[in-house]
Order: structure tokens, then sequence, then C-alpha cells
């Protein structure tokens, strides 16, 4: 007769298996004998895939993404990181193990954008390693349908209930061409539940504010997996460093940080950085699944090393770099204090604005309420008091125009906001202009978004040497942007960098900072046209367009932007000559766009 094992203290009958003795120390940690929970289910993973590599060979990625898994109160982990760097596997195992252990109270979401997605990424993963677990051991609980893309616990006939809530599922988050995200899942309850974002950079913005509704589960965990693309997507707002992006250089090692996102962890899998780098450059690559110096010469062969591409498979660092090009910067508004609630002065008055972005036939139709005046710290500050979105619908006996104008109308007098103070998009939208007068008033203002900058000053405190008279000069817009669109935008960044903005919305700054700009020639800023960021990202700036008409309205009703918070003698007076050459002019122009009532 065979003798007792010995192990972690404690007597064990021959023939329990290895992987069984890990199983029983986890669900046991008062156990004197219980190293960690990383020792075994490190322990646990070799002895039912004795066949996959780990650090004793020199995995030291496996490693470090299984101690940040694994660590005390985790709660998220990002492995953000290059193609072919093991961000799947890990993740597949690591749940998959925790499932195994607590079979009647784990429920593991593996989301990712469609079901070839997931088949050919963390749910094959999952599938190829849980088939050849039970293949090897009677005990490993779960099985596999799938024709639900699910592994369940409960092993019931046909006709009987099956509790889909122990097991693991695979979520796809489009379905039929439509992003549909988690929603019919975040109201899921169980005590241990796990999710796994496989992809993230992909899905949609809305996609990370599942997970609040999931946390108020017992115990929740998330791991979010991507290749890194853009600091505004899901899996770049996910991995953003506490201090911000800007403050974090471009990593050349791997490394690993904590994040803004629900006080996680990020680790970070640099591809010039793989294991396979590590071994004899003239040999084989020791680790065929993981990036290598072949695969680097491959991308190369067809990208730059400046490319995105190059940065997201090659690399897997975010490249920071590409936030410069950024119309607005989260760290912006929050260094600026943009998203902060005013403090009015005590006699201050405020000015309201409503603005309309109008569109119609599938963009939204956005209307900003904005009010300016005097904070306490004597600045004049702009603050967004709500956005709505004007309701359209196609079984109104009104036409679209006059829905969006009779809602307007209703908003703005319920808010005791005068036609005088409403701003609207004109461009290409003439007939919303003439049913706004038709069924509120002519004193609406319309705003065309085409053509060239104006003559304004740029702020009052950026001067040049006026090449003719050789002084100082406030510089005009026409000298800095090269179309009039840039200047509206560009005007909300500068409002946010002296200080003058406040009640910025995460919905509103998120559209604002997807917007690219350039330098043209002259030395001008463009923005991107809205065509390219369409295509680029996949939206409309809807909201933050109809933020720009409102600070342009604000400009107009007498709302300056003033970096240093104070007005210079010579600043003052140039800017307040160019308000007295231009006053005729404007009023003029605004007659010209207002339609007469009969």
């Amino acid at each position: 007769m065979a003798a007792k094992r010995i192990l972690y203290n404690l007597q064990w009958e021959p023939q329990v298996t290895d992987a069984e003795i890990e199983m029983w120390m986890i669900r046991h940690p008062e156990n004197k004998g219980f190293v960690s929970p990383t020792h075994h289910y490190g322990r646990m993973r070799k002895a039912i895939w004795p066949e996959l590599d780990d650090e004793s060979n020199g995995q030291r990625w496996h490693k470090l993404c299984r101690d940040e898994i694994r660590r005390k109160n985790a709660k998220i982990t990002v492995l953000l990181g290059a193609g072919s760097s093991g961000k799947t596997h890990e993740a597949a195992w690591n749940y998959l193990c925790e499932y195994y252990v607590f079979p009647e109270e784990t429920c593991v979401l593996v989301s990712s954008t469609d079901l070839r997605g997931l088949e050919l990424r963390v749910w094959g993963e999952i599938k190829s390693l849980h088939d050849r677990a039970v293949s090897r051991f009677n005990f490993i609980p779960g099985i596999l349908i799938d024709s639900k893309h699910c592994i369940s616990t409960d092993d019931v006939e046909d006709g009987d209930v099956r509790d889909i809530r122990k097991g693991i599922v695979a979520v796809p988050t489009i379905q039929g061409g439509k992003m549909i995200g988690l929603g019919k899942w975040v109201g899921i309850k169980q005590k241990r539940m796990r999710l796994v974002a496989d992809e993230a950079q992909f899905m949609s913005a809305s996609f990370l504010s599942a997970f609040s509704n999931l946390d108020k589960n017992v115990d929740f965990q998330a791991i979010v997996l991507g290749n890194p693309v853009d600091v505004l997507d899901p899996l770049g707002r996910a991995a953003e460093p506490k201090d911000g992006w800007t403050s974090h250089l471009e990593p050349t090692k791997t490394e690993t940080w904590d994040t803004k996102f629900m006080n996680g962890r990020c680790v970070n899998l640099i591809g010039t950085d793989s294991p396979n780098f590590d071994f004899d450059p003239d040999k084989p690559a020791k680790f065929p699944y993981l990036i290598s110096r072949q695969k680097i010469a491959n991308t190369l062969s067809f990208f730059t090393k400046d490319s995105i591409e190059y940065f997201s498979q090659c690399v897997g660092s975010m490249k920071i770099g590409m936030l410069n090009r950024r119309v607005i910067t989260r760290d912006m508004c929050e260094k600026f204090g943009a998203m902060e609630t005013p403090i009015w002065h005590g006699d201050s008055h405020t000015t309201r604005i409503a603005s309309l972005d109008s569109a119609y036939g599938g963009d939204r139709c956005p209307l900003t309420d904005i009010e300016f005046g005097k904070a306490v710290d004597g600045k004049i500050i702009i603050n967004i008091i709500r956005q709505v979105i004007v309701p359209i619908s196609v079984r109104s006996e009104l036409i679209p125009e006059d829905q969006i104008s009779e809602f307007c109308k209703s908003y703005c007098e319920a808010q005791g906001i005068p036609p005088e103070n409403f701003f609207h998009d004109s461009t290409g939208r003439g007939s919303l202009g003439t049913s706004l007068a038709r069924m509120w008033s002519p004193k609406c203002n319309p705003v065309e978004f085409g053509g060239s900058p104006t003559a304004r000053p740029v702020s009052l405190d950026l001067s040049i040497k006026d090449d003719k008279t050789g002084q100082m000069r406030l510089k005009r817009c026409d000298e800095h942007y090269s179309k009039w669109v840039t200047e509206a935008w560009w005007a909300v960044r500068l409002a946010i960098e002296s200080q003058q903005f406040k009640g910025m919305t995460e919905e509103i700054m998120e559209e604002g900072c997807m917007r690219e700009w350039k330098m043209v020639k002259g030395f001008r800023i463009e923005i991107e046209s809205k065509l390219d960021m369409k295509e680029r990202v996949g939206r409309s700036p809807d909201l933050f367009d109809s933020l720009v008409i409102a600070v342009e309205g604000a400009r107009r009703l007498g709302f300056h932007i003033s970096k240093a918070g104070k007005e210079a003698t010579h600043q003052v007076s140039s800017h307040n000559n160019w308000i007295h050459r231009s006053a005729a002019a404007v009023a003029k122009l605004n007659r010209s766009r207002m339609l007469q009532s009969v």
C-alpha cells in the first residue's frame, strides 16, 4: 500500500492528484500550509497542463501576468501589449482555473467583438484548455455546450433547468452589425463574477460603463485585453496611468503601473522586450507563439517604425506623441479645472446661451445650455449647464425642422433664454433657419461652419509684431488658423487653457479629444475634416460641435479669452479698437443672416 504524501504540512492519500491538492488549498486559505493564490494557481496550472511554458523555462511574461492577476485585492487588470504576447492565454487559464475551483459560485463572461473573434481568440483558447483538462481528469467540472457558446456547471437532461450563471459564457458585443455591449448581462448576479474583455480597443465608448454595474456583485474582477491604438478608446481609458498618459513616456521595456480606472493595474507587454529576445538570435524563437525578431521584421516590411501599426502590433506601447495632435486632452481638462463646478462672484450676473448642432437622419441633434459670467477669482468663465438630445419622431405630423424648432423654443422659454441668445448650425440647413424664424423668432442666430477665420484676436494675450508698423499687436484668427471651423474649435481649447471653462462632461470631452489637428502652409493650425474624423473613429463629433457653437455665441455676446486672466492696457486698447471697428460689420452680418418676419 502506497504511503501517504506530505505536502503543505498535510497528509494526502496517494491517489489524490497534484491538481486536486492545489484546488483544495485555494478553497481553504485559512490552512496554515497555504502559501498564496499566486503560488497555488500556478501549481494548479502546471498540474493540469504540464506542457505549458512558465518561468521555469524562461517565459517571464507568464509569471508577470499571473502575479498581477492574482495580486491581493485585484479588481481590474489590463493586459496591454503587442500582438502575440500571450495576453489571451493568460486571461483564459486564470479564470478557467478559478471556475474549476468554485464551479457553483463562479460566472465568467468572455467578451469580444463578434463570435468569430471569440472563436479565434479567448473563447477558442478556453475551449482548447478545457478539452485537454477534462480528457485528463474526471473531477474537472463544466459541460461544453458549443451551440450556446458556454461551459455550464449543471449537467442536466433536455427540458430541465440549467443555471447559466454557473459557468463560462461567450458574449459577442456586436450582433447584426450593431454594437450592443454587455447590456443584457449587467444585471446578472453571482458570488464570483469575472469578465474577460478581449479586443477592448474595438469596443464602443460606453463599454466600460458596464463594469460599475457588474461590480455590485460580492466579488467582481475583470481582465481587459488589447493592442494599444488610441488613449481614448475603452482599452486606452482602462489602461490610463494614474498620473495621465502625457506624463508616462512610451516604455521600451515591459512594465506595470496603477491605473485611474477602478484603481486597477496595467501590465504593458513590450514586443521588443519579448522573452524570445532573451535567447540566441541565431536560433529559432524559443516561444513560437510569442512575438519574435522575425515577426517584427515581417511587420516592418510593410509599415514604418513611426506607424500606428508598428506601435500597436510590434511595440505594444501607447504612442503618446499622438496626444500632441488632439484639439483637447483629458489631462488638459483636469489640469485647468474644466470639469469642476464654477464658484460665481457674489454680484455676478451670468448670461445664458443655448446652441444647437442641427442634425437628423442618423447623427444626434444636441442642444447645449451654457452660461458665462464673473467667477469668484475675477475671471470671466463659461460653464456648461446641461446638454440634451432633441427628440425627432418619424410618427410626428411635423417635419423634422419644425420638431427641432418647437423643442428649442419650448426649452429656451422655460429656461429664460431669449431667441437672440440662441445659436444654431446653419451649414447646409437653411430650412431650419426658416422654421425657427416662423415658429419662434427671426432673432435666432445662424452659425456657418464653413469659410475663412475671422479677424478677431486669437486671445487677449497672444501678441505679434506688425510687419507694417513694427508695433506689437494682438494676433488675429485669420493669421493663426486656416479655416473658421478650426478657429471655433480652438476657442474651446484656449478657454480651457485659460482656466475660463467649467462643467465639462465626460461625453463632450471625449469627442473633443478625438479630433486631430496639424500645421499647414503659413504655420496655421487646421483641424481634420469631419469626414476624415468620422472615417477614423466611426462617428461624428455632434456633442462637441454643439458646444463649439455655444462658445461662439458667447464670444459674439462679449466673452473674451485671456490666458493671463487679466487684460494689459495695450491689449485692452487694441481689442476694444477691433471691437469698435468691427461692430457695424458684425451687426450687418447678423442682420443679413436673420430671416425677417412679414
